[in-house]
């Protein structure tokens, strides 16, 4: 039976490629949690006057970055007398199991959507809340490493400076998609001491409603509603990636895919079947394990996303 079950859901399983892996980097996990250190490096070299000591330096007080593996599964009961009486228990198992199979990936779907559904949320989300009672905190609480949203007007490096990867009034147009291009690149490409580091948007991530605003931005050889025939320089400087789960149907975001964001699998997915002794009822159980966290509020810019 449980062989058959992994039959039946492998069939249904990511029959629609998942939009997160595109979006962010998927690491194999082995533990309850993944806890590193978010890196902030040193200052730039300095000249050494002949005859002078080399001016020492030090690391700055990094950010703590925790992601815990949520547990995920379901259990459906048969009735002893509706399996008997079938005869078909391989019917009922196809079922199940093949809902089962299309089921996991919009799960995953929905849950790293809230990212980007969720993220300038002023009160944060859960999804962002990575501690475990009694066996890890996560100081930052439903908020990311630095205590803000992920999507925030004030996030404040380590050298002081504030910055904002959050605006919310800002439809999708030619000039609002190339000043945010702007921003992007030449005021948030900055570390935590304000040093310029290389940032490089590659991804116009978009809600389907989105589609045709993208194409006429991205793929005209001229401005869009321009009556100056000047060249689009916007022209395939990203590529557009719809994604049907984000509920803001106005809402885009640039950002650079596989950076700033880290999803964990933990455990792949598990099927069993088994009767109960006490009742004669049959059970039929899936589980798996997977995580996510925020590692870089720098790669990605929201725009037209509630923060409420």
């Amino acid at each position: 039976m449980k062989k058959d079950m992994y039959t039946y859901f492998w069939e249904k399983y990511d029959e629609v490629p998942p939009v997160y892996a595109s979006i962010f980097d998927v690491v194999t996990s082995d533990a309850a949690y993944e806890k590193f250190t978010s890196a902030i490096g040193l200052g730039e070299l300095l000249e050494k006057p002949e005859g002078e000591d080399l001016q020492a330096d030090a690391p700055m007080e990094s950010y703590t970055i925790v992601c815990k593996n949520r547990s995920y599964g379901r259990l459906v009961r048969f009735s002893y007398e509706t399996v008997e009486d079938s005869k078909k228990v391989d019917n009922i198992l196809m079922t199940t199991v093949g809902t089962w199979g299309a089921r996991v990936p919009s799960t995953k779907e929905k849950f790293y959507a809230q990212f980007f559904n969720h993220g300038a949320k002023t009160a944060g989300r859960d999804v962002f809340n990575n501690a475990i009672t009694g066996v890890v905190d996560d100081p930052s609480g439903n908020l990311i490493y630095d205590g803000d949203p992920f999507f925030s007007t004030s996030h404040t490096s380590r050298a002081g400076t504030s910055y904002a990867n959050y605006s919310e009034s800002n439809a999708l147009t030619h000039a609002n998609l190339q000043t945010i291009w702007s921003t992007f690149h030449n005021t948030n490409n900055r570390d935590e001491r304000d040093n310029i580091i290389v940032l490089k948007a590659n991804t116009l991530l978009i809600p389907p409603a989105l589609r045709f605003t993208a194409q006429v931005i991205l793929e005209s050889t001229l401005i869009p509603d321009s009556a100056e025939n000047d060249t689009n320089v916007l022209k395939a400087i990203v590529q557009p990636l719809e994604w049907a789960y984000l509920t803001d149907t106005d809402s885009w975001y640039l950002g650079i895919a596989k950076q700033g964001l880290m999803a964990t699998d933990r455990e792949d997915v598990s099927l069993d079947f088994w009767q109960d002794e006490t009742n004669k009822d049959y059970f039929a159980s899936i589980f798996t394990r997977w995580g996510g966290v925020v590692t870089n509020w720098r790669q990605w810019y929201a725009n037209n996303v509630s923060s409420t």
